[in-house]
C-alpha cells in the first residue's frame, strides 16, 4: 500500500508534532507500508537532517511541497502570514496529488483535508484537538474514510457533531520503548553526568513549556515549590530562550529562584536521559479546552522513563493514567500538587509501586502497536 502523510510542519522542528509524525511514518514503514512524507519547504533554522535530527531510520521518503512563507513576516503581516502559507501549501498538495499514484492519504492538515473534501480521494484524518468551529469541518469530517482520534473524550465531542461513532478510531499516541531502554543508568549516575543536584529531592518537568503560545502548567509547579521544603528542587527542561526568561522571573517572584534549575531545549536523547534523571515527573495540564481532548507525548514518555508520576486530574489523562501508576492532583492548584509531592517524597514504595506499574503499562502504547492498529481500521 502507498501511503501519502501530508503534514503541514517544518521538520525537524523542536515541536513534539515533528516527533510524533516522524515516528509514525517509521512504524507505518515496518509494516510494509509504502510511506512518503510530504513537508512544506520552508525556511528552517534546524540544519540536521530529519532522520538524524529524530534518530529515526531512513526507511519512508521525504518530498518539500512549495510553498509561499510569509511566516518569517509574521510581525508584520500577523495571522495573514499563517493563512497564506496554510492555503498555498495545500493547494501545492492537491496539485502534486493529481500527478501522483497511492493508495491513501493520511494527515492532520486541515486546510489540505478540506479541499480533498472537494474531490474523490481517500483520505484518514487524524485529530489531536477539537475545532473552535466545528461547522467549518463537516464535510472533512463527513468524506474522511477514517477519523483518528488521540482520545476518546476528542472521539466523543465529534461524534456530538453528527460524525458517525463507526469512522472513528481511537489511538493514543506512543513512545519508543528502546530508546529509553538503552539508557541504562540509575538515578544518581545521570544526576552526575547531568550536572544535577545529588543529594536534594528533583522534581522534574520535561517539554516544551507551552504550546499555540499557552501555558501548561509550569506556575502551578513554582506555586507548588513555594510550599515545598528547601531540600526539593524543580527541574525544567526544554523552553527556548524568551521562555525560560519568563519563567524564571516568575520563580523570583515566588522566592524560590535558587531551588530552581532551567533548562533549554535538547535532543531527544538528552530529553530522555533528563526524565530518568528525576526522583519524580509532574504533567500539570492546565484545566483548559486545549488539555481536555489531548495527551501529551510527555505523558508515555514518563509512563516509560520508569520515575513516579504526578499527574493534572483531567479526563483525557485518565483515559492512559489511572490510581496504580500515578499520583493525580487537581489541575492549576499549588497546593495539591504540594501535597501530591510530599507523599512522593515521603513514601519510596508508593513511588516504586506506581511507576513499576507505568513501565508494565506503557508496553501497550508503542508506536509499532499504534500503527497496527491504524492499518487494521482502513
Amino acid at each position: 500500500m502507498k501511503l501519502i502523510y501530508i503534514t503541514n510542519s517544518r521538520i525537524p522542528t523542536t515541536k513534539a508534532q515533528g516527533f510524533q509524525i516522524m515516528k509514525m511514518c517509521e512504524a507505518l514503514a515496518r509494516e510494509s507500508v509504502d510511506v512518503e512524507l510530504w513537508i512544506p519547504r520552508r525556511i528552517n533554522p534546524i540544519k540536521d537532517l530529519p532522520f538524524n535530527y529524530y534518530n529515526v531510520r531512513e526507511s519512508f521518503s521525504i518530498k518539500k511541497i512549495p510553498v509561499i512563507d510569509l511566516v518569517p513576516f509574521y510581525k508584520i503581516l500577523g495571522s495573514l502570514a499563517n493563512f497564506v502559507e496554510s492555503i498555498s501549501f495545500a493547494a501545492f498538495n492537491v496539485w502534486r496529488l493529481r500527478k501522483t499514484d497511492f493508495d491513501i492519504i493520511y494527515s492532520r492538515d486541515q486546510f489540505t483535508l478540506w479541499l480533498l473534501s472537494f474531490l474523490n480521494y481517500k483520505f484518514i484524518y487524524e485529530m489531536h484537538k477539537m475545532p473552535r468551529h466545528p461547522n467549518l469541518y463537516r464535510k472533512t469530517w463527513r468524506k474522511a474514510h477514517k477519523i483518528i482520534t488521540i482520545t476518546a473524550v476528542l472521539k466523543d465531542a465529534i461524534v456530538k457533531e453528527g460524525v458517525d461513532a463507526a469512522k472513528i478510531l481511537v489511538a493514543h499516541d506512543g513512545v519508543d520503548l528502546e530508546m529509553f531502554n538503552a539508557v541504562n543508568k540509575s538515578v544518581g549516575e545521570l544526576k552526575t553526568e547531568l550536572n544535577l543536584p545529588a543529594e536534594q529531592f528533583l522534581v522534574g518537568y520535561v517539554g516544551k513549556f507551552k504550546t499555540l503560545e499557552q501555558e501548561k502548567g509550569l506556575k502551578t509547579m513554582i506555586e507548588a515549590l513555594s510550599l515545598l521544603d528547601k531540600e526539593t528542587k524543580m527541574a525544567f527542561v526544554g523552553g527556548d530562550e524568551a521562555e525560560v526568561k519568563e519563567y524564571k522571573s516568575l520563580a523570583q517572584r515566588f522566592n524560590v529562584l535558587p531551588q530552581c534549575i532551567f533548562i533549554g531545549y535538547q535532543p531527544y536523547k538528552h530529553m530522555v536521559e533528563y526524565m530518568k534523571a528525576m526522583d519524580a515527573v509532574v504533567l500539570p495540564s492546565p484545566d483548559k479546552p486545549l488539555a481536555h481532548y489531548s495527551s501529551p507525548l510527555k505523558l508515555f514518555e514518563y509512563m516509560a522513563s520508569g520515575r513516579p508520576i504526578i499527574a493534572s486530574n483531567l479526563p483525557a489523562i485518565r483515559e492512559v493514567l489511572n490510581d496504580k501508576n500515578a499520583l493525580f492532583f487537581k489541575p492549576e492548584s499549588g497546593d495539591d500538587l504540594a501535597r501530591a509531592i510530599k507523599m512522593i517524597k515521603a513514601s519510596p514504595a508508593l513511588g516504586y509501586h506506581l511507576s513499576r506499574q507505568a513501565l508494565a503499562d506503557v508496553k501497550n502504547y508503542t508506536w509499532t502497536s499504534r500503527a497496527e492498529n491504524i492499518l487494521k481500521s482502513i
